[in-house]
């Protein structure tokens, strides 16, 4: 094996909402206010989606370099479809995500098969792609070329 690092976050929960900790940084997790929340900060599942793209961000940004790959840009969008009945209690419905997509728009000079390559390295190591997918969870990763902003 090699080398295993550990993350640590400690949070304290005040109705819905939940003040995380993680080293030096904060985070605030929230419902909105049609859940019970008050819609003070981001809600569980987003931030689920929004720690995707990061990881994929971060991924794509050393595979990059490895790659010497011309990454100009990258931005993302991931959606993630889940039947609420799970959650609130009927036993019969998987209370997590049904299907996750994700949308990457890369800003590159690189042709379309390096793309491709890129991504799928990505994919292999990013882990929290891996953890949805390993999960059995449909998870579908897109990317596209875009054309850079004039």
């Amino acid at each position: 094996m090699g080398q295993l690092a550990s993350f640590k976050v400690v949070g304290k929960g005040n109705g819905m909402r939940t003040d995380a900790i993680a080293g030096k940084h904060t985070l605030a997790i929230d419902e909105p206010e049609s859940f019970g929340g008050k819609d003070s900060a981001i809600d569980p599942l987003s931030a689920f989606l929004a720690s995707l793209m990061a990881c994929e961000n971060v991924m794509a940004q050393i595979i990059a370099k490895e790659m010497k790959f011309d990454l100009k840009k990258i931005s993302f969008e991931a959606e993630g479809k889940i039947d609420l009945a799970g959650l609130m209690g009927d036993v019969t419905v998987k209370p997590y995500f049904q299907q996750v997509v994700v949308k990457g728009y890369i800003e590159t000079s690189e042709s379309e098969e390096r793309m491709a390559e890129l991504q799928q390295a990505v994919d292999m190591r990013c882990p929290v792609f891996r953890t949805i997918k390993d999960a059995g969870i449909p998870v579908e990763n897109r990317w596209v070329k875009t054309v850079p902003a004039v």
